[in-house]
């Protein structure tokens, strides 16, 4: 669902919105998307995007406080948790959603604790105030023009793809984070956190931890597999353990899979990249008994998605893997409405090569951004004195500012608090962008059941040696659910996302950046230095040896990131201020 909510302090100023709204309000754009619920005499007006997972429970406690939940549905549901428990209602949800209710007096704007739907905010004029789930919207108003400036590039180049939580690359429109709630009452706009995990001594034996871990995550899995009988099947352990849980119910189960062209014959592994899929696959197939679909994209679709996925995300993103799950969940849309997905296990578990690799584990920054010198030397002159570096550094401190360590942790117990903080805010929440902006555009609503709060609530305690055990990532995890897993699946080697590995792609979007060079109305050409640019685009990218971003930005992908800057500039045309 597409919403915007245009807020007003003067009533008057309904009449200039409903005027406004009949010249913009056109092909799929919902605007002011209210559904108004009366209780006795009293009108609340509610927006609630996205699911509910503990809709049962809910009812219950509210009938618990005297309230008939009859025939009510969720919107009413929400109103009346409102008027239980006030803001506190948000400890009551259990879900995926964001949600707005207007009571006439003050306004309630608010996330779910891991932060799973985006919300998007804006001040305008004659006091408006807008709110959206998609920063185009807020811009298709016309209230709100479109300004880079240095602050948005020092995002840009410091953090992206990635983007600090509370803002987006826009002066003036700025974003809700997780586990966050807005008040907005006279005028006034009032933010407060409700949610973070919390540290606290870990009692459990092995066995018990075991236990609760998988009963957790059986849960998790089986209440968001309700009306849902498909999954995406990497042959990972996350979306294998899914697919595992959901066979004993689900008969038949459909899986599905990406591959890319030619990527078997050009595959190299490494040590972010192992293996590739379709072997784990097999064995997955066989032991749930699914139907399987693979899906393989052909190079120049990749290419051409790249567009399609700007336009999802509103901003620059993760340029190809975007590109390649937007067409992957174009080809569900098929056959199927919503799927499944192991996003959001790496962040809780522990999975990332950073939580215990040395070289990566004992860093004072974001371990996913190591190559702000090599990013420096890309851009243009009069961009040096953006300070990338004691940027990266502001955001990081002031991310790692609040963690609360208990005297009983060990060096490595604080170290994965840390990174958990981290993946939780940053690296989760532009994979989660990416997920619910391509599954959005494609119209496939696509859940994490491992982004449920009360399993990052237990497994933030869970000592690391309990985390890590067998010395493998995400042990504890891999040991919960070893008895309904084939072997080498529960025990393979972490792979991420996967990417293409055929040379064809680097050639394809090599060639669309020559083009782009050529043009010298490009913002690329104020952004970077020439001569830089042009050697990183000859060489296809492997001028630039590091990583841009995370495991597998690099070379092709980074110029597939340098070609989605290009496009969003020349789409949105924003104004681009320097000062």
């Amino acid at each position: 669902m597409k919403y915007l909510a245009v807020l007003y302090a003067e009533k008057a100023e309904k009449a200039k919105w409903a005027e406004r709204r009949s010249v913009i309000n056109s092909g799929t754009h919902m605007f002011d998307h209210f559904k108004t619920v009366t209780v006795g005499s009293e009108p609340y007006r509610v927006v609630f995007d996205g699911e509910l997972y503990n809709e049962k429970e809910l009812r219950k406690s509210l009938r618990h406080k005297g309230v008939s939940t009859d025939g009510l549905d969720v919107n009413a549901l929400i109103v009346h948790a409102y008027r239980v428990w006030g803001h506190g209602m948000m400890s009551h949800l259990l879900g995926a959603f964001a949600l707005i209710i207007d009571d006439g007096e003050s306004v309630f704007v608010a996330k779910d604790q891991m932060g799973l739907r985006p919300v998007f905010y804006a001040r305008a004029k004659d006091h408006m105030i807008l709110i959206a789930n998609a920063i185009q919207d807020i811009l298709d108003t016309q209230w709100i023009r479109p300004v880079v400036n240095r602050s948005s590039l020092r995002e840009l180049f410091a953090l992206g793809p990635s983007i600090t939580e509370d803002r987006t690359l826009y002066q003036d429109i700025y974003a809700l984070p997780m586990g966050h709630y807005m008040i907005i009452h006279d005028h006034q706009i009032t933010i407060k956190k409700y949610y973070d995990p919390i540290s606290k001594p870990h009692f459990d034996t092995y066995e018990d931890t075991l236990a609760h871990v998988r009963y957790l995550v059986e849960d998790a899995i089986k209440r968001q597999s309700e009306g849902c009988d498909a999954t995406f099947l990497s042959g990972g352990l996350d979306s294998s353990i899914i697919a595992a849980v959901m066979a004993k119910e689900k008969q038949p189960l459909y899986t599905y899979s990406l591959d890319y062209e030619g990527n078997s014959e050009n595959f190299k592994g490494n040590m972010y990249q192992v293996s590739l899929d379709q072997e784990f696959i097999d064995t997955m197939r066989k032991a749930t008994d699914s139907e399987h679909t693979k899906f393989t994209i052909q190079q120049s679709e990749l290419c051409d998605e790249l567009i399609p996925a700007l336009d999802a995300r509103h901003l620059p993103g993760m340029a190809d893997v975007d590109a390649a799950l937007l067409w992957l969940c174009k080809q569900v849309k098929n056959d199927r409405d919503v799927i499944m997905s192991g996003e959001c296990s790496d962040e809780v578990f522990g999975g990332y090569p950073w939580f215990y690799r040395e070289e990566l584990a004992s860093l004072d920054t974001f371990p996913w951004l190591r190559s702000t010198r090599e990013r420096k030397a890309l851009l243009h002159e009069s961009l040096q004195d953006l300070d990338l570096e004691g940027y990266l550094d502001e955001r990081y401190q002031a991310s790692i500012r609040d963690i609360s360590f208990l005297d009983g942790d060990s060096e490595e117990d604080q170290r994965a608090r840390i990174h958990t903080v981290l993946c939780l805010h940053w690296f989760m929440q532009t994979l989660v962008t990416r997920q619910v902006c391509m599954g959005d555009a494609a119209n496939v609503t696509i859940r994490a059941p491992f982004a449920d709060v009360r399993i990052l609530d237990y497994v933030y305690n869970i000592p690391w040696e309990m985390k890590f055990a067998g010395n493998e990532e995400k042990g504890i995890l891999r040991e919960a659910f070893a008895d309904i897993l084939p072997q080498n699946v529960a025990h393979r080697k972490k792979n991420p996302f996967p990417k293409t590995h055929n040379p064809k792609y680097r050639e394809l979007i090599q060639a669309k950046m020559v083009e782009v060079y050529k043009n010298p109305d490009s913002i690329l050409h104020q952004l970077f230095d020439d001569e830089a640019l042009k050697a990183l685009i000859e060489s296809g990218g492997s001028a630039f040896t590091l990583p841009w971003y995370g495991q597998l930005m690099s070379g092709p992908q980074l110029l597939a990131y340098l070609y989605q800057i290009h496009a969003w500039f020349e789409r949105t045309k924003p104004t681009l201020r320097m000062e």
